[in-house]
């Protein structure tokens, strides 16, 4: 080619390229541009995608804490329900109870469950001494001081060697615990306390302790007052739990990553700190990471501000370098375009690569979206209105039944129970009118189990205008906590022990049954038992032992119920059985509720198999018929009760029916023990003596007799009083005062010489006393009565029952010259075999056998034949109710030692008999 012709083609080579000269740094402009965007937008993405993870994480903490917090209520609820189901519940009872509830294993970080009471000042030594028989024998009310109120722990559960520190502990001196006991009190609402110092943590560094409290009324209180409460409040039952353990027991519902403080009130305000790192910034401080997050929580009267940003592990999770690389490339491609803007010509797989690049960049996107997806614990779905499924996501697939792409393009109706659909419906509507539709509950049958969810349904916001409206449906698994519930309310409405129903579903069920019977006119029956003698089984075995007979028990009185009756165990050995529609008149209906009793009768007739071993008890029983005029429950309750206890005054193993005097009987025997408790602590209650004389005549002792001057009443008799005493428990302040009255006139008549014998009754009651022996002792020493005058009359009842232990006891006294004698001898179990192996000094013939003397050939040859037995086992005898010379001749022939009676003298005050034995009267 020459040249000229070069020349010509090079202007429109340059001509050519010109443009794309031009072009280059107006694309390299337009690349740093659309790199910086790009870069910018990543970032904002990436940002986005850290705050939502965040955000997400804090809510789970929220919620993860209130539900574990709901579950603490939830336990309190249920023991406040127990103890409005019973009377009163002893320590066994309150062991099984929270013992079913698996606290460790279901309420990690609760620390136990307590009940305190509220105690006057004036029950206060009364409450510790019964504390002290029950088994706790160092138990005392903790802080010493007086005070007009005490509030002491008496139960708590589990028993660790923590808990028992809080035993008797007064929990109204420590100022946030009565602040938040006074609350709870006055709204009868549950109540939390501000930080404080757990009783268990008495010693040690650690105050982040918070307690629980519910308060429990009286069932008559008034709930509409303030004042009401406040007056029919009988104590507390409460949860006390330390904030470190609580979040440990949470570890798996709560994200390790984020940074969590809980202040009791406004950190702001001055919020104490319950949980967090002293060290860390302060929460009014700006997070050096840009994240924050402040939620309040509303609970028991106070509020917690949970204050959470994510921590260095955190960030981490979100560190993208990519972004920048990608950046940087853009920058330098850019460049690189403007200055060799040809290679853009054959430079096609370098976009390719570009394309490669920012399609991972959009794949790592979604991958690390599907990976917050799938990390809630929860069921998640997409839905039409029409309840088709168009999209699932979840990390719980395991739940299902089918893989999950089964499901989609179904509708909820083919896999959802019928019942179930039309709730279901509802919360999609509901979703569609509001926007969202929360808490709605339904069951599925999974794996051959049933799973509870509670579904939460949001409108979904369509990007695209006449799209068919979509909604995210979140389903939670709520089995654990349905389970929870059912185990409250079968510990609420049913016995521990023997799984029947307690007093308080009793009273349910037996007020639906008096209104259907005053609808109906059909008759129905309550029929209250009570085991006899089933305490001295559970004091000779033991309470395992017992439970398995009470268990038994509630066995064969359920295999005698009809469908529709009930029996329930209201506390210790009472059951009661309450029976539906047997007749339509009084009459009838009795016939057939005395049939009912009779077969419960024989029933627990039957021998009881406790480890191959038999044992026997039987039961007292009381009836009541219903409807009658207008009685409540309780009424109902109350006369079966009289019914029973009246059966059991007449000898026990026997059925009777409840009658209107029986109440009346019932009211003056009440009255009476008021009047008594009155008289032992107002002097009323006198020491009189009867002497005993030798055959001469001549004043050898006397036995000590009670006698009670009433104001109003006059002189009571002691067949009246001496019962009522004996079942109220309080013979045994009278009987302790009587020993006192016997040791002090020892001790004076021992100073001046006269060494007379003084013999004073001992109950049973008062005999079976832990201490009695110890007590007996401690009498003569503080007073200095010679032991050997003292005689301690027992009754033959009480030397059969636990003849071992009475054995036991009867030779330790012994041993220190306390003699004892068997009074009424003749009317009880008389066996030669119990005489030969008790230390015995005396014998007293009944006044029945000797009243007839001698002109009874019966009673005559009765009474020589005690004498005979006497002599030969070498014991004194004592003849009662000497009332005529010929009795007396007749005894003195007999060769009996001693006699006592109207004859020689009549009961009269201890002091004037003291004076004229001394010669001074």
């Amino acid at each position: 080619m020459s040249p000229a012709r070069q020349h010509e083609q090079l202007p429109d080579t340059e001509s050519r390229w010109r443009p794309l000269a031009l072009l280059g740094p107006v694309l390299t402009v337009f690349l740093l541009g659309l790199t910086f965007l790009s870069w910018q937008a990543a970032e904002r993405e990436a940002s986005a995608k850290r705050r939502q993870a965040f955000i997400t994480s804090a809510d789970r903490i929220v919620y993860s804490l209130k539900d574990r917090m709901a579950t603490f209520e939830l336990v309190l609820r249920g023991v406040k329900g127990y103890y409005d189901g019973s009377d009163s519940i002893d320590r066994n009872e309150f062991r099984a109870y929270v013992q079913a509830l698996r606290l460790p294993e279901t309420r990690p970080g609760l620390q136990g469950v307590s009940y305190a009471r509220d105690l006057p000042a004036e029950r206060l030594d009364a409450h510790m001494a019964q504390m002290r028989e029950r088994g706790f024998s160092s138990y005392t009310v903790h802080p010493p001081g007086a005070r007009a109120r005490y509030t002491p722990i008496t139960h708590i559960e589990p028993q660790s060697t923590d808990n028992l520190k809080a035993l008797g502990f007064d929990i109204s001196t420590v100022p946030a615990a009565r602040e938040a006991l006074d609350r709870a009190r006055d709204t009868g609402q549950l109540a939390l306390t501000a930080r404080l110092r757990l009783q268990q943590d008495v010693g040690r560094n650690s105050v982040s302790g918070v307690v629980m409290y519910l308060p429990i009324y009286q069932n008559d209180a008034d709930l509409d007052s303030v004042e009401g409460r406040r007056r029919g409040v009988v104590g507390w039952v409460s949860a006390p739990f330390r904030m470190p353990e609580l979040l440990q027991g949470m570890a798996q519902q709560l994200d390790a990553d984020i940074d969590l403080a809980i202040y009791d009130g406004n950190p702001q305000a001055g919020g104490s700190l319950l949980y967090g790192n002293t060290n860390r910034p302060s929460a009014l401080e700006d997070s050096p990471h840009g994240l924050r997050t402040t939620q309040q929580m509303h609970l028991g009267g106070r509020t917690w501000t949970l204050v959470m940003e994510p921590l260095p592990a955190f960030e981490r999770r979100f560190d993208d370098t990519d972004n920048g690389l990608f950046a940087a490339m853009g920058v330098a491609l850019s460049l690189l375009v403007g200055g060799l803007i040809w290679v853009m010509a054959t430079g096609r797989e370098r976009a390719v690569g570009l394309a490669h690049r920012m399609t991972q960049a959009l794949r790592s996107t979604r991958d690390d979206l599907e990976s917050t997806l799938n990390a809630i614990p929860d069921l998640l779905f997409e839905v039409g209105l029409d309840g088709r499924i168009y999209h699932y996501r979840s990390a719980r697939s395991a739940l299902l039944v089918a893989p999950p792409e089964m499901f989609l393009g179904r509708t909820m109706e083919e896999f959802v129970p019928p019942e179930a659909v039309t709730g279901l419906r509802a919360a999609l509507q509901a979703a569609h009118d509001t926007g969202y539709s929360i808490g709605h509950q339904y069951h599925l049958e999974l794996g051959q189990q049933t799973h509870w969810f509670e579904l939460s349904i949001a409108r979904k916001e369509s990007a695209t205008p006449g799209q068919e409206p979509r909604f995210i449906a979140l389903s939670r698994d709520i089995t654990e906590r349905k389970l929870a519930e059912a185990r409250t309310h079968q510990l609420a409405y049913f016995d521990a022990l023997t799984g029947l129903p307690n007093r308080r579903m009793l009273l349910d069920r037996l007020e639906h049954a008096l209104a259907s019977a005053r609808k109906s006119g059909q008759v129905g029956a309550l029929l209250f038992i009570d085991l006899d003698n089933f305490k001295q089984i559970n004091d000779a075995r033991g309470h395992p032992l017992g439970d398995r007979l009470l268990k038994q028990v509630a066995e064969r009185l359920s295999q005698l119920l009809r469908p529709g009756d009930t029996v329930a165990r209201i506390g210790g050995d009472e059951f009661v059985l309450l029976v539906n529609d047997i007749a339509t008149d009084m009459e009838s209906a009795g016939r057939s509720a005395l049939l009912a009793a009779e077969a419960v009768r024989a029933s627990l007739e039957m021998p009881y198999t406790i480890d191959t071993h038999l044992y026997s008890s039987t039961g007292s029983i009381g009836i009541t018929l219903f409807p009658k005029r207008s009685e409540a429950v309780e009424d109902l309750l109350r006369e079966a009760d009289t019914a029973m206890y009246r059966a059991k005054d007449l000898g026990r193993n026997r059925i009777l029916f409840y009658e209107a005097d029986m109440q009346a009987d019932v009211q003056e025997r009440l009255a009476l023990e008021q009047d008594l408790k009155k008289a032992s602590a107002e002097g009323q209650l006198l020491a009189f003596v009867q002497s005993q004389v030798d055959a001469s005549g001549t004043v050898i002792g006397g036995e000590l007799l009670m006698r009670w001057n009433h104001p109003v009443r006059g002189s009571v008799p002691p067949s009246r009083f001496i019962p009522v005493a004996e079942s109220s428990g309080l013979i045994l302040r009278m009987g302790d005062w009587m020993i006192r009255q016997a040791c002090e006139t020892l001790a004076r008549l021992h100073r001046a010489g006269q060494d007379l014998s003084i013999s004073v009754n001992v109950s049973e009651r008062q005999f079976r006393q832990d201490d009695f022996v110890e007590r007996i002792r401690d009498l003569l020493a503080q007073t200095g009565a010679p032991a050997a005058q003292l005689i301690l009359e027992v009754t033959e009842s009480l030397l059969i029952e636990n003849l071992d232990d009475t054995i036991a006891r009867m030779t330790e006294l012994g041993q220190i010259g306390v003699r004892f004698s068997i009074d009424d001898f003749g009317t009880g179990y008389s066996s030669l075999a119990y005489l030969k192996r008790l230390p015995l000094f005396e014998l007293k013939i009944d006044k029945s056998f000797v009243q007839d003397t001698p002109d009874d050939p019966s009673d005559t040859a009765i009474v020589q034949s005690i004498i005979s037995v006497a002599r030969h086992l070498k014991l004194r005898v004592v003849a009662e109710g000497v009332e005529t010379r010929a009795q007396a001749d007749f005894l003195v022939e007999s060769q009996c030692d001693c006699l006592q009676g109207y004859l020689f003298s009549r009961p009269e005050p201890l002091q004037g008999w003291v004076a004229r034995q001394l010669g001074q009267g």
